[in-house]
This record gives C-alpha cells, sequence and structure tokens, in this order.
C-alpha cells in the first residue's frame, strides 16, 4: 500500500525526542550516534538521530511511518497536530503548553526551531500517544514501539509491565513480573541475555517463561501478552511447632500478625485452591450445619438428662476428679484454616491461629513455605520486666575503683529477681541476667510484647566532679509518675545518699515502653564514698531489698 505524505511540509518536519533522564547520556555538546528501534526495526532515517546538549533527535516521519501516527503542519498557528486511534497531540512552536484531546497539558521543554526542522519532546509524544518509549544507554539505542495489552492471568496485572519489542522478539521487565506473581527479587540465572532499559532488567518473554514457570503467550495480531501463572496451594500441615505451606510453585507470601486472638495471616499472590481442597472445604460448612442442627435438637432434650447427668456425675472416683483438676497444656498452634479470600487477583489466605504469641520464620522451597513458630513466654500473672542497664559491649560509667557501671546494675537487678520470685503473684521477666548486650528496642520489645505490668530499668551515675552524689529517678509518660515517687522513696530511703528527687527525662526504654516505666540512678559511682558502697555486696542486697518492696507497696495500693 502506498503511503501518503503532505508535500514538502511533512518532509520538513523533524522530532526532537526529548528523554528525560538520558541527559546523563551525553556530557557534552558533541553530536553522537544513537540507534533506532522502533517496532521491533532498526531504522536509518535520512537525517541521522542525534544527541546535542543532552537531548536526541529523531525525524518525525520516523515516528509517523514506524508507529502509524499522522502528522499534519498548520503554519498559520505553527502547529504540528499528531493523531494516532483516539487520541490526538497538538504542540506549538515555543510554546511549553500543549493540547491533548482538547485539554491543556505542560511540556517541561517547548518545541523549537532547528535547521528548518521542528523538535519535539519524545517521551511526552509517546506516551500520550500510547506508544512505549525507552533508552537502552549500552547500545545508545531509542526502542519505541506499540504499547502491548497485558493480562496477568486473565485479568489487568496491578502494576504496568513495560514491553520492548527488539527484531522478532518481545522483552519485558522481568523483575515487574516476578513481583506480581509472588517471587520479588528473583534471581535470574542468565541476566546477560537480557538488556537495561530506562534502568530496568528487560528480558525475552521466553526467559521469564522458563525460569519464573507458567506460560507467556504474545500475539501479535491483537498486540496482546498475556502471562498465565496461577499457583495451587495444594495443603498445610503442622509438625509441632512448625507448619509446611505445600504449594505448587515457590510463592513469597505477604505475611503479617494480628491480635484477638494472636494469629499469623500469610496472603499468597496470584494463588487458588486446588479442586480437592474447595471441595474438602465445602464438606467441612456441611457438617458444621448438620452439627449445629444436633445441638438445638439436643439442648431440646437437656432438661430430661439432667437428673441421670447428675447421678453420673456422683460416680467419678477420687482418680479421675483427680486428673480433671490437672489443666492440660495448651499447644502452641489452635488452629489452622485457609481460603480463597480474594478472587480479583486470586489470593489464598492460611491463617494460623496461636494460642500465645509466637515470633515465626519463613523459610521458602520450591515447594511452598515452611513457617517456623518460636512462642514467647505467656503472661501467668503480674508481669514484671526488670532491666539491668547496658551490658557486653557497652560498659555504661566508669566507677573511681575501674569497676563498670553494667556489673552493678546486672547484680542488683539479680538479687532483686531472686526477691520477686518469692511472691506466686509476680512473674518476672529479666531483661539480662549475663553480661551480654541488648539494643535498647530490644528491651523495651520485651516488655512490649509481653504486655508487661511494670518496666524498672538499674543504673548508676557518673560525673565529672567526684563530690556530686546522690539517687534520682526518672520517669516519663503520666501513667509512670506515681511509680517513680514509690520507688524513690524506698531507694532514697536506702542510699541514704542526697536526694536528687523524681524527675522526668525522655530516656529511650521509659519512653517508649507502654507500661509503667522507671530507671533509676542509684548513685555516683564517680564519688569514691558512693562507689565504695555501690560495689558493696551488703549494700547491693539492701538496694534490692529496697526496690522489691517498693514493687511490692505499688502494686498493693495502685493495682
Amino acid at each position: 500500500m502506498k503511503r501518503r505524505f503532505y508535500p514538502l511540509l511533512l518532509a520538513l518536519l523533524l522530532v526532537l525526542l526529548l528523554i528525560p533522564g538520558w541527559a546523563a547520556a551525553a556530557s557534552s555538546a558533541t553530536e553522537e550516534t544513537v540507534s533506532l528501534m522502533i517496532g521491533g526495526q532498526a531504522v536509518t532515517p535520512d537525517v541521522p538521530p542525534l544527541i546535542k546538549s543532552g537531548r536526541t533527535l529523531v525525524p518525525v516521519r520516523v515516528i509517523a511511518e514506524g508507529l502509524g501516527a499522522d502528522v499534519a503542519w498548520n503554519e498559520a498557528t505553527r502547529t504540528a497536530v499528531i493523531t494516532k486511534g483516539s487520541q490526538q497531540l497538538s504542540l506549538t512552536l515555543d510554546s511549553r503548553t500543549a493540547q491533548l484531546n482538547g485539554k491543556q497539558v505542560k511540556l517541561d521543554t517547548a518545541p523549537v526551531i532547528s535547521e528548518k526542522r521542528m523538535l519535539l519532546p519524545l517521551r511526552f509524544v509517546g506516551e500520550s500517544l500510547g506508544i512505549t518509549v525507552g533508552w537502552d544507554s549500552s547500545s545508545r539505542t531509542v526502542i519505541a514501539n506499540e504499547t502491548p495489552q497485558v493480562t496477568l492471568n486473565g485479568r489487568a496485572p496491578e502494576k504496568a509491565i513495560k514491553l520492548y519489542q527488539v527484531s522478532d522478539t518481545m522483552y519485558v521487565a522481568a523483575d515487574a513480573v516476578a513481583e506480581q506473581v509472588g517471587q520479588k527479587g528473583f534471581a535470574w540465572s542468565r541476566p546477560e541475555r537480557g538488556m537495561t532499559i530506562d534502568s530496568q532488567l528487560v528480558l525475552p518473554l521466553k526467559q521469564v517463561e522458563d525460569e519464573l514457570g507458567g506460560s507467556i503467550d504474545w500475539n501479535q495480531k491483537k498486540n496482546l501478552v498475556e502471562i498465565e501463572r496461577l499457583n495451587h496451594l495444594t495443603g498445610v500441615e503442622q509438625d509441632g511447632d512448625r507448619v509446611h505451606i505445600n504449594m505448587k510453585l515457590p510463592v513469597q507470601a505477604n505475611a503479617f500478625v494480628l491480635t484477638g486472638p494472636h494469629r499469623i495471616v500469610l496472603d499468597l499472590p496470584q494463588t487458588a485452591l486446588t479442586d480437592d481442597l474447595v471441595e474438602e472445604l465445602k464438606q467441612k460448612e456441611q457438617a458444621a450445619s448438620t452439627g449445629a442442627s444436633e445441638d438445638r435438637q439436643q439442648a431440646a432434650s437437656a432438661d430430661d438428662e439432667d437428673e441421670q447427668s447428675a447421678e453420673d456425675s456422683d460416680s467419678y472416683n477420687d482418680e479421675q476428679q483427680a486428673a480433671a483438676s490437672v489443666p492440660e497444656e495448651e499447644p502452641l498452634i489452635a488452629s489452622l484454616r485457609y481460603s480463597q479470600y480474594s478472587a480479583s487477583p486470586e489470593t489464598v489466605r492460611v491463617v494460623i491461629e496461636l494460642n500465645q504469641k509466637s515470633a515465626y520464620n519463613l523459610a521458602y522451597t520450591k515447594d511452598g513455605i515452611e513457617v517456623k513458630l518460636t512462642p514467647k513466654p505467656k503472661k501467668t500473672g503480674y508481669l514484671i520486666v526488670v532491666d539491668a542497664g547496658h551490658g557486653g559491649k557497652d560498659p555504661g560509667t566508669l566507677g573511681v575503683a575501674g569497676n563498670h557501671e553494667k556489673d552493678y546494675n546486672l547484680a542488683v537487678a539479680n538479687k532483686l529477681i531472686a526477691l520477686l520470685k518469692q511472691y506466686p503473684e509476680f512473674q518476672v521477666v529479666p531483661v539480662r541476667t549475663t553480661d551480654v548486650f541488648y539494643e535498647l528496642s530490644e528491651r523495651v520489645a520485651i516488655a512490649n510484647e509481653m504486655d508487661a505490668d511494670l518496666f524498672l530499668s538499674i543504673h548508676a551515675n557518673a560525673f565529672p566532679k567526684p563530690t556530686t552524689g546522690g539517687t534520682e529517678t526518672f520517669y516519663y509518660n503520666a501513667n509512670s509518675k506515681t511509680f517513680a515517687q514509690v520507688v524513690h522513696k524506698y531507694l532514697q530511703g536506702a542510699t541514704q545518699f542526697p536526694d536528687r528527687g523524681v524527675k522526668a527525662s525522655g530516656f529511650y526504654v521509659i519512653k517508649n515502653t507502654k507500661m509503667p516505666a522507671v530507671l533509676t540512678e542509684t548513685g555516683f559511682l564517680s564519688n569514691p564514698q558512693e562507689n565504695a558502697l555501690l560495689t558493696s555486696s551488703e549494700f547491693q542486697d539492701k538496694i534490692a531489698k529496697a526496690l522489691a518492696a517498693a514493687i511490692r507497696e505499688y502494686y498493693q495500693s495502685y493495682q
């Protein structure tokens, strides 16, 4: 079919492919060779493309012929009108305002005339007309092609997936595909077979299909790329404190924790239940419905059975009653369940319901996911977290005898823990009982995650002036003030050091804990007299007893 062009005028029009972000490709005003790939075909126009002042110049006829756009020039208004399908774009010389389908849009660079040719910003033009434009810096090639329609498991993907045609091969933004099928961060085995376009790794469709699994079909006539990679959940199994989630294809879960009750939730993207699991869920629902009906029937006859039940209860022997009085230890995992959480996009949800809080770790395999659970101590009483400040690589302040604060803090904390454990109503959780290091955030997490009732952090002080001394107690949140006042009363009474008072301060561990929290500075290790007492085991016993008494008073009077 013979192509038609406006005589003379169309032959004079050129497009400046001004592509933001490509300026780095040219470090000077020197003209450099640029290749063109339009609609999959290498194009050599009569006016060679150039990069000048960081801008790529390409003749407008290349776009018109390669991508099927019509270009008209209005000499009176000095306007180029580019039409492709239902899209129409008008750009006027020296104006940064364009018209896209009758609406005004702003350009970062106005069209200009250079050597009797009009220069236009290509990426803006391309995206306005539904054309994909990319830059391969390694080969210095501009790649432009009509934007294919993409489907993922029969639906439009949640995020756009870029495709670029080179000869008869279609390349796809590989990481974008991997992420949307639940394989974010996928390690491609042969990335050198691809290209880097606009800082994205693009690989041939066949390679992406082979490495990710599933199928990718490119229908050139329909300009359609169909990606089919629907995963299937085949089962969920428990093995002690581990849960195996069995899949037909590898997948990465979106995992999060919910409370009330505590449960770990895993959403599996682009995943459906197998037919067997769908049928199994239907049967469970039917059984539950039947069971509910039977319960109602049993309730109706309960009055007739009350007398007989009373007689049966008398027949229990002492041994059976004793066994019944011993509570059974609850398993960590209360239940496992799964469902087709969403149909668009297909998402399976797996819920691991727990009888107590637990940390978890996900291990991904080619057959699915292994969830390893590590139960956290369960709250059984009035829970007090005792924090011996510093430790390990963090010695704290230095005493005048060369002693370290971390050792004093640990000694008093361990003595206090032993005293508090004498009370059955108290559950005592130490941050550390040995010379180890914990981040401040870890100390806070222990208290918050266990829903502690009190938090006490034990410290000693220092100051360059050796005569400075005294006992002081700190709190931050309003719910901690009363606890701080009680602790200080007993602590200062035990030390008889100068009273430095109760103060509000933003120490991390008392600022970020949710329960009443206090930090004590018993005395000054830099003061020779106070340091001699603080390093004495007998004095440390006295301090621990005072802190225990303070906690007992607060518990009995304010809780």
